[in-house]
């Protein structure tokens, strides 16, 4: 089967999102809210999704990243209703972390793409779901690097044009985002980038 994400586009992805997130280690932040790990690194609480491009691209350097193990009924469900470019992968945890093995759904998170009707990227918004515990949600947009919000949306905008199903599932999001604001009487919070 012919990949969508080559090694070369993974790269360029993965170069991209080199640039640092915030000027501070936002994991040692949030860990001593939850027991010395990173909300984001707690395996109880997030299981990164990498694309099965990205993740075969991993397992050809090495053994960083291994599938999850399916161990419970909800575990079994969340992998059947996957699309099925996805692999629901686990890491040695954040006392092995290689910064550089980590996947785009650790180089993005706690961010989604914001996308307007025609799937395109206008910004970032904190990400729909449990994510209260990450020290990164509600902060303002001065505190993240620029650069990075550039490249992000630049890096979601490739993949939802590679993956229109992920292009259709951030649009319907993006809706989300607007009626729940709209309900607040409050403007989205979006991430653009800034000069």
């Amino acid at each position: 089967m012919k990949r969508k994400l080559t090694e070369k586009k993974l790269k360029q992805l993965y170069r991209l999102l080199s640039v640092r997130m915030t000027d501070f280690d936002c994991g040692k932040d949030c860990a001593p809210q939850n027991h010395g790990v990173p909300y984001c690194c707690d395996r109880k609480k997030v299981t990164p999704v990498l694309f099965k491009d990205e993740y075969h691209w991993h397992r050809e350097q090495g053994d960083f990243w291994r599938k999850m193990p399916v161990e419970t009924k909800s575990d079994r469900k969340l992998v059947e209703e996957s699309c099925s470019y996805n692999v629901f992968a686990v890491c040695p945890g954040v006392e092995s972390c290689r910064r550089t093995a980590r996947s785009l759904a650790c180089r993005l998170f706690p961010f989604e793409p914001f996308l307007d009707s025609r799937g395109y990227v206008s910004g970032l918004v904190y990400q729909n779901g449990d994510n209260g515990s990450c020290s990164l949600v509600g902060k303002p947009q001065q505190m993240y690097n620029q650069i990075y919000i550039k490249n992000a949306i630049r890096v979601w905008q490739e993949l939802v044009d590679t993956f229109p199903e992920d292009k259709d599932l951030y649009i319907r999001e993006s809706r989300k985002h607007t009626r729940h604001a709209t309900r607040r009487n409050k403007p989205v919070c979006l991430f653009t980038y800034i000069k």
